[in-house]
């Protein structure tokens, strides 16, 4: 019998104001494998998250949810903390416990429910059960190592610009897609065909894992890239939900990555680094359209000037 792997278990407890932060701060450290319990998640699909949708979460978890922001993450026993993250763990409440894989890999999947990113998109764990209303897309979503299931911020605001600027027909440039929800909203908002790249090779196969519960597999291709420095694909949209600093980086190498269009959404910038990013993506070539901000966060959708 194959003997269970053991994982360092990390849970930092920060204030409801400091989460945000904590987040930002962890993802800037090289954790960005982050499991985030936030109790204004629970008001993102029926208002207070009292409705009949949350039937499908135990309820002693559901009242944890609201009641307790937390952070957690996970490391192999060989791997240790820099001193960055270190630093930033020790400012705040955390417990570190040593758990089994199968324990790790699972026990979190009962704080996940569908959850609607925008208007007609509706994020659904593969594990639950929902009756779309008319109009919806559902986007089924497997997060494999604690990726997420969009309930981020950072993604909804993403997914609420795609539901606005993405048309049938556009090619679409997914960089950076962790479970590889942006690719899987632009297939079913009817691009042509999504290239997905991300640096973490388990991100890509998260990415394969989704777009195939998804069905669309035939649309999508993948690989691993540092951002665009390893890919030479074009797209009339290029989406990037990242992080301020990467956004910054990114800026100056997406017009040769421009085709059609040329349309920009970048996400992952915490309020404070807005306007930097608008700078960034001004300073690259391109005009900012339209901004989506939601609990702190920014997103930003630009188009090309030629």
């Amino acid at each position: 019998m194959e003997k269970s792997m053991k994982y360092q278990e990390y849970v930092i407890y920060p204030a409801a104001e400091e989460l945000d932060l904590l987040v930002e701060e962890l993802s800037a450290a090289g954790l960005d494998q982050l499991v985030i319990q936030d109790p204004k998640d629970t008001e993102l699909f029926n208002g207070d998250g009292t409705g009949t949708n949350w039937n499908y979460i135990d309820k002693e978890v559901l009242e944890s949810v609201r009641n307790n922001p937390a952070v957690t993450f996970y490391l192999a026993m060989d791997e240790t903390l820099s001193e960055r993250a270190a630093s930033i763990v020790r400012r705040f409440d955390h417990k570190r416990t040593v758990v089994d894989d199968e324990d790790w890999l699972h026990k979190w999947e009962e704080y996940y429910v569908p959850v609607r990113l925008s208007p007609r998109v509706v994020a659904k764990p593969a594990w639950r059960q929902y009756e779309p209303k008319e109009g919806d897309i559902v986007i089924e979503i497997d997060p494999g190592l604690a990726f997420g299931t969009g309930t981020s911020p950072t993604t909804y605001l993403a997914v609420r610009l795609m539901e606005k600027y993405v048309k049938p027909g556009d090619r679409v440039l997914d960089v950076g897609s962790g479970t590889g929800i942006l690719s899987c909203v632009a297939a079913k908002l009817g691009a042509s065909h999504i290239t997905a790249v991300d640096l973490d090779p388990e991100a890509v196969r998260s990415t394969l894992v989704n777009v195939k519960l998804n069905g669309c597999e035939d649309l999508v291709t993948t690989g691993i890239s540092d951002l665009l420095n390893d890919t030479e694909d074009c797209g009339d949209v290029i989406c990037a939900n990242l992080l301020a600093p990467l956004i910054i980086k990114l800026a100056p190498d997406v017009p040769a990555h421009c085709q059609g269009r040329g349309l920009f959404i970048s996400s992952g910038i915490i309020d404070t680094m807005e306007e930097p990013c608008v700078k960034a993506v001004e300073e690259a070539g391109f005009e900012v359209i339209d901004i989506e901000r939601d609990q702190g966060w920014s997103a930003i959708a630009a188009v090309l000037k030629r």
